[in-house]
């Protein structure tokens, strides 16, 4: 008899971490085709002084925060050094951990 109330619940357990691996929501998929072409097309821009330039970009912001941003494709930053005041168009979110900007577009600020 206690066999066979392991068993039962070993098969309980069983049927119970399979069906956790299911999404309830959290992991939506946008219907719509051209959706996230669109919101990357669109593009944000924030205003700063590079403080680190290599694989990626540290970016010191005007309002005194340090932002991390990864280079997107076809986006060139070897006419700029470490001090210049930029402009970077970007898409994502700033300040947001474990998402890292990419950065569309970049120009001298004046």
């Amino acid at each position: 008899m206690k066999r066979m109330v392991c068993f039962v619940m070993a098969v309980m357990l069983a049927a119970l971490s399979l069906t956790a691996c299911g999404t309830t929501g959290g992991g939506k998929v946008d219907s719509k085709p051209g959706a996230s072409t669109a919101a990357q097309a669109e593009g944000k821009t924030v205003h700063g002084v590079i403080n680190r330039k290599g694989d990626f970009l540290v970016l010191l912001t005007d309002d005194g925060d340090y932002q991390i941003m990864d280079y997107g494709k076809g986006v060139n930053a070897d006419d700029f050094a470490e001090g210049d005041k930029v402009n970077i168009t970007y898409t994502g979110e700033l300040g947001v951990e474990g998402s890292t900007p990419v950065i569309v577009a970049i120009s001298k600020a004046e």
